[in-house]
């Protein structure tokens, strides 16, 4: 079967999803937590859907990877969503899904139509290094996605917290503690992945070219990403930024990173 039939139905089951929870959102917390079996259940055909049309465009060939614009996005997203499903089974809470869902929809419906069958490869990984190095990059971009989701849950439920408008969605949603604990607590995994990222990119390509291309778009923006990050975590270990500037700078951060992996070379392949 053709990947540009796996990844809009694999899209397709996810909004699907994505709408159980959101009718779900008016119930009391006890029926939603029913459902968790069935979502769980459901995000599992996606990400088999996922990983079966990542290997029909043959990612992993006797070379190597080949990386491109199509397989970031869908090894970026099957990521993303095999957290959250982790996350249901394990804890049995979905509230995340009302954001995340339609939000790696979008990609897997996009996916078909993104410029790659007229540009070259992005990447073509010929060692170890190169590949582990890739494999840890789009961990950490899907680390960081899950964390700026929950900045926007944060940013939302703190505005209707403020004009006293708790929508049925927005009661829908976790506490605001347990929300920033969970942000943090990706932010810090999310720093690790990238300075990783970032260290072993330089191991690569010191052993294969001899030589560190330091001042390329990539590493700058995730150098950039690294730092903002790291400032982060020591404002708020010392308790001068509000939640409300935490998330806002969570977003930023995340607008860089998704600069570095995707953004240029993005803008390059349509205007080629």
């Amino acid at each position: 079967m053709s990947s540009t039939i796996l990844f809009p139905a694999a899209g397709l089951i996810t909004l699907i999803c994505a709408t159980i929870i959101w009718r779900g959102a008016s119930q009391p917390s006890s029926e939603r937590e029913k459902s968790a079996g069935m979502i769980a259940g459901m995000m599992s055909i996606t990400i088999a859907l996922s990983i079966w049309a990542i290997h029909t465009i043959g990612v992993v060939t006797a070379e190597g990877i080949n990386f491109t614009l199509v397989t970031g996005a869908a090894v970026s997203t099957l990521i993303v969503q095999a957290i959250y499903t982790f996350g249901v089974i394990r804890h049995g809470i979905q509230g995340l899904g009302l954001f995340l869902l339609p939000a790696t929809a979008l990609p897997l419906f996009l996916i078909p139509f993104l410029p790659e069958t007229n540009t070259s490869n992005w990447v073509h990984t010929s060692s170890l290094l190169e590949t582990s190095h890739l494999l840890i990059s789009l961990i950490a971009y899907a680390v960081l996605t899950l964390a700026a989701l929950h900045a926007l849950m944060q940013i939302q439920l703190n505005r209707a917290l403020k004009k006293k408008r708790m929508s049925t969605l927005m009661q829908a949603l976790p506490p605001l503690v347990s929300i920033e604990r969970h942000m943090m607590a990706q932010v810090k995994a999310a720093t690790i992945l990238i300075g990783t990222s970032i260290l072993t990119g330089l191991i690569w390509q010191w052993v294969d070219y001899q030589h560190f291309a330091i001042l390329n778009h990539k590493v700058l923006l995730a150098t950039f990403t690294l730092a903002v990050l790291i400032l982060l975590l020591i404002k708020r270990a010392q308790a001068s930024w509000p939640a409300k500037l935490a998330s806002q700078v969570v977003l930023a951060a995340y607008a860089l990173l998704m600069m570095a992996y995707f953004g240029v070379k993005l803008i390059g392949s349509w205007v080629h």
